[in-house]
């Protein structure tokens, strides 16, 4: 626990700085307790409090006119009481004075009397006794999402009626939900930047005088999850928490949506009370319910069905089609469904099969790193793989060479693209499941982290007529990523964009995209030659890999084209003489070259246990970092699967060919030149925009050093 500096107080409301906001503390005083992981707690009065994402806030009265900040972390708490059902509870305890006592209940009394909006605005619902001391408070909960006049309530409108969006930023975000159909709204202001998932639902339940729960911290009441059927929870994402006085409260990601309220309560046949919850919480909260315990059942299951056909006869039945009977067994399409429902729900980029000696391993890849699931019995791995392989439209019977496949499946409102890799290893065949999730991989210019200086920059470049933009780094460092978010920004000129990629990752109307087959020798330069006569205004190549590729991409940006593409560089300025490597004349470069951008992928803290990191002092010396800077790392938790990153970012630097970069290219100047000048011109090296991140807690010093430009 922290303890603060003293604050006086001198007025009924006083102001107190706090993370860098200011919080009014009431002249009353409420009871606390707060449970440690450890089993430890403490309790006493507070005058107010505070939940965040780093930890509870509470101030404590020193005498009568001031009061010591005390911080708990989130990682340490348990969980945490503020105001009591019973006061007496306290009472005749030293630390709390009998008169505190008193003064305490009057103001819980009080809050019973005060919109329940207001005050869960403050705070979070955290466990299953604050929830029903909130549902208490109120005489009736309002779970139909209406307001007096009997009409229904609408995301946008509480958002713009509390002052968090403007009326223009709804009328964008409602466009914009008009051409993606079945997105909501609350998302695409998330993806606008003009809110938070947190603020968003926190407003909601304000607004509609509900509770908000923070899931990650509440046990959920085990006995009512058979009230909902598995199916309907993942179809609409809500989660039963509780039965309160005959009620089945649930938890939501839209309170407002009376349809899905309307289709519980039926299915149920139980009054419903709502409260509302983070998107990510929800979805959390589902895995650990309902996943774990899901795929438990269909192991079994199949290890069951593996017992019963072991027998000699049920074999030599089996001898002729075996592959394909395996992966048609009912046991086995239900644990590969499922392992792949969890991995979406995750936001896992790649599934891993991994067999071992004795058994197979199942990992999944979150954030670029990797993470053991669980393991499974080995005799499971053939009618696995042959199941995969059916969906991926793959020979069952080939076991001894490498196959790739592909296939889709929708969740919810979203399409995502699976690749499959089979390898055959000693130990029997490999998988490797790439998910491609077109909603939650697309973005915008805007949404990619770049400077306002660097948007603008970068903007400008793709507004050219005519000319070259490349995107480089290693595979996996997002360049797919930026070139989509490109081609977006380029779209809305109204030019006829046409693709040449191996493979297509994600289908965007309104462009022609071309898929490369180089079976039959259908490569990227055959590929330019004929697109060139059909009159594109852009080009995307998917990868300039070889010099007759480079040759026509630069003559077709000579041209009257704006060619967008990647390279396989570590940074921008090498990009230039890679080129000239591969025997791109250096005047025709320097005719046809806009920009270069080099980016890696950092992974982000995770907010929820983010505290101060260790760090190496070679590192620090490395860096060129001072020995008293301080930076964060997440420490690992349940909302990150304890790697203590959440989600990841680009880093980047952004080299713009001006006349006089032109001239070094020209003067076959060499890499160190060329950079040298890029930064004096302004370009902000890619360790140091990451750097920057760092020191803005966003990323920690240690994923600096990884993805550092020597």
């Amino acid at each position: 626990m922290e303890f603060i500096q003293e604050s006086p107080i001198s007025e009924a409301f006083h102001p107190v700085a706090v993370r860098g906001k200011e919080v009014a503390l009431p002249d009353a005083l409420q009871l606390f307790q707060v449970k440690f992981i450890d089993d430890q707690s403490i309790n006493g009065v507070t005058r107010g409090s505070f939940l965040d994402r780093a930890g509870l806030h509470l101030f404590k009265p020193v005498g009568d006119y001031a009061v010591v900040r005390l911080f708990v972390p989130r990682q340490v708490m348990k969980e945490h009481v503020i105001g009591s059902l019973c006061g007496e509870a306290f009472a005749g305890q030293a630390a709390v004075p009998q008169r505190d006592v008193d003064k305490a209940l009057k103001v819980q009394e009080a809050l019973r009397r005060r919109p329940l909006g207001e005050y869960l605005l403050e705070d979070s619902v955290v466990n299953l006794e604050q929830l029903k001391l909130v549902l208490a408070s109120q005489a009736r909960m309002r779970s139909d999402g209406m307001v007096s006049d009997g009409r229904y309530l609408k995301i946008g409108e509480i958002l713009v009626d509390e002052g968090h969006i403007t009326q223009r930023q709804l009328d964008i975000a409602l466009n914009k939900q008009a051409t993606e159909r079945g997105k909501k709204l609350g998302l695409i202001l998330e993806q606008m930047g003009v809110i938070d998932d947190e603020t968003l639902h926190r407003v909601i339940a304000a607004k509609l005088g509900i509770p908000f729960v923070n899931l990650m911290s509440f046990d959920v009441d085990a006995e009512v999850l058979a009230c909902i059927p598995h199916e309907l929870v993942r179809k609409y994402r809500v989660l039963p928490l509780c039965v309160y006085r005959g009620h089945l409260v649930i938890a939501m990601e839209d309170p407002t949506d009376s349809g899905v309220i309307d289709n519980i309560r039926f299915v149920t046949n139980r009054n419903i009370e709502v409260v509302t919850a983070t998107s990510d919480d929800i979805d959390a909260a589902i895995v650990e319910c309902y996943e774990d315990e899901d795929i438990e059942e269909e192991i079994q299951a199949a290890e069951e069905m593996s017992a019963s056909d072991a027998s000699p006869e049920t074999k030599q039945m089996r001898a002729l089609h075996e592959s394909e009977n395996l992966g048609r067994d009912k046991p086995i399409v239900r644990f590969v469904n499922r392992i792949i429902a969890d991995a979406i729900h995750r936001r896992v980029s790649d599934i891993h099969i991994r067999p071992l000696e004795d058994d197979v391993e199942l990992l999944y890849r979150i954030d670029g790193t990797l993470i053991k699931v669980r393991d499974f019995s080995k005799d499971l791995l053939p009618a696995m793989v042959s199941r995969i392989k059916i969906l991926g439209r793959m020979n069952i019977a080939e076991r001894r060479l490498p196959q790739d496949g592909r296939t889709h499946v929708v969740d919810r409102t979203a399409v995502v693209d699976l690749r499959i890799s089979v390898i055959p290893t000693s130990n029997g065949e490999s998988v490797v499941i790439r998910l491609l999730n077109t909603e939650a991989s697309l973005k915008a210019l805007s949404e990619l982290g770049f400077s306002q200086r660097d948007e603008n920059a970068f903007s400008h470049l793709l507004h050219k007529s005519n000319g070259m933009i490349l995107a480089t780094g290693p595979t996996g460092s997002g360049k797919s990523t930026t070139l989509y978010a490109a081609l977006q920004e380029v779209i809305t000129q109204n030019v006829n964009i046409i693709t040449v990629e191996d493979p297509i990752e994600y289908h965007i109307n309104g462009i022609e995209q071309i898929q490369v087959n180089t079976a039959p020798g259908y490569t990227f330069a055959r590929a330019l030659r004929h697109i060139l006569r059909h009159d594109p205004d852009v080009i995307m190549i998917g990868e300039i890999r070889d010099q007759e590729t480079a040759k026509i991409a630069v003559e077709s940006a000579l041209t009257g084209h704006l060619v967008l593409s990647t390279l396989h560089t570590n940074d921008a300025a090498g990009a230039i003489t890679r080129l000239l490597e591969m025997g791109v004349e250096s005047f025709f470069l320097k005719a046809t070259l806009l920009g270069i951008l080099a980016q890696r992928l950092v992974r982000r803290n995770c907010p929820y246990c983010s505290q101060e990191e260790i760090i190496d002092p070679k590192i620090r010396k490395i860096l060129g970092v001072a020995d008293n800077e301080v930076f964060f790392k997440g420490a690992g938790c349940d909302h990150c699967e304890q790697t203590g990153y959440s989600g990841r970012m680009a880093v980047y630097e952004l080299l713009s060919v001006t006349p006089s970069v032109r001239a070094l290219i020209l003067a076959d100047a060499s890499v160190e030149d060329i950079r040298a000048l890029a930064v004096k011109e302004g370009m902000l090296p890619l360790t140091d925009n990451a750097l920057m991140h760092a020191r803005q807690r966003t990323t920690s010093l240690s994923e600096v050093y990884r993805v550092r430009l020597d």
